[in-house]
């Protein structure tokens, strides 16, 4: 079985370009180490696969809806 076969068996049929690693998600979000998305993962709740033992990814859409619930509304009291 080829590479991309076998990722798409294990992420479920998803397109590969949409599964990333640490590192790559690091890079679509920008300004961030893949030491941080790490964090994210093991102590802020963002979903991740666990393809194997030592094999982790991310799926692009949930990457996405996990940071749509961090966004924080700024109100601005009266002075």
């Amino acid at each position: 079985m080829d590479k991309t076969k076998s990722v798409l068996t294990a992420t479920g049929g998803q397109n590969p370009a949409e599964i990333l690693t640490d590192e790559t998600a690091a890079a679509y979000i920008g300004g961030i180490e893949s030491r941080t998305v790490r964090s994210w993962r093991t102590c802020r709740g963002l979903p991740f696969l666990r393809i194997t033992p030592k094999v982790i990814r991310i799926r692009r859409a949930d990457l996405d809806k996990w940071l749509s619930r961090q966004q924080v509304a700024i109100t601005r009291g009266v002075a």
